[in-house]
């Protein structure tokens, strides 16, 4: 939920990919198939609020969510419900722009949610909630695009991370699945306070890689427990 970045392969198909840098004993339970609703979410659960970060109804809908706005806010103690949860909340609206329209972003703490969308063709968009206002913003699926979560990286740590980014995507010559992985699992390599796998004196670290790659054929969610060295797949 701290960092993703988005990547096309080709018009439909593309990789979403995010390094959840959280306290590691807060316990996550591997990706598995919810239904809500009569509606089928496959989603890594957050066994303390029961909500998720990355979720996909593995049909043409994946959402993931990052910490924060803009810049760092003041974290409330009366906030109404988990940012988690929202994203299950999400697939009760037959639309984002209902969803948009219709959701009381009143009372959720400070967040950024990017919605990919691949239907007849690929729809990207960013929202991000400041506690007073909600920002939505469309981008461009035929572009590559990198997030770092606010509640834990400034300004100049994200625009450090950026240039990884660009970096390693200008010199890799073969972008799959594994090597966007092994991105996030290198990309400034050896800064362990703000590198892709990060770590704060063991108070918070990356622990975890989720991966959804989308093609014509299918779905597929990855998940890599950096912790207990595990990989799933759905």
């Amino acid at each position: 939920m701290c960092t993703l970045s988005f990547i096309p392969t080709s018009d439909k198909d593309c990789i979403f990919t995010t390094n959840r840098d959280e306290d590691p004993k807060r316990i996550a339970l591997v990706p598995q198939k919810y239904k809500h609703d009569g509606i089928e979410l496959t989603y890594p659960k957050d066994s303390k609020a029961n909500g998720s970060w990355m979720i996909s109804n593995g049909i043409d809908t994946s959402l993931c969510l990052l910490n924060g706005a803009f810049v760092k806010h003041a974290k409330r103690d009366d906030y109404r419900q988990s940012r988690g949860l929202m994203l299950i909340d999400f697939f009760k609206f037959p639309t984002c722009q209902e969803f948009i329209d219709q959701f009381q972003f009143e009372g959720m703490e400070a967040f950024t949610l990017v919605v990919l969308e691949s239907k007849q063709e690929v729809y990207l968009t960013e929202l991000i909630w400041d506690e007073h206002k909600l920002h939505v913003r469309k981008l461009p699926p035929d572009k590559a695009h990198i997030w770092s979560s606010s509640t834990l990286y400034n300004k100049e740590m994200k625009i450090e991370r950026e240039q990884w980014f660009w970096n390693w995507l200008k010199d890799e010559t073969q972008l799959e699945s594994s090597s966007v992985v092994n991105f996030h699992k290198t990309g400034g390599s050896g800064n362990f306070e703000y590198g892709l796998f990060m770590n704060r004196q063991n108070i918070v670290r990356t622990v975890s890689i989720t991966q959804i790659a989308i093609s014509s054929q299918a779905h597929s969610m990855q998940y890599f427990d950096l912790l207990e060295e595990e990989h799933n797949t759905v």
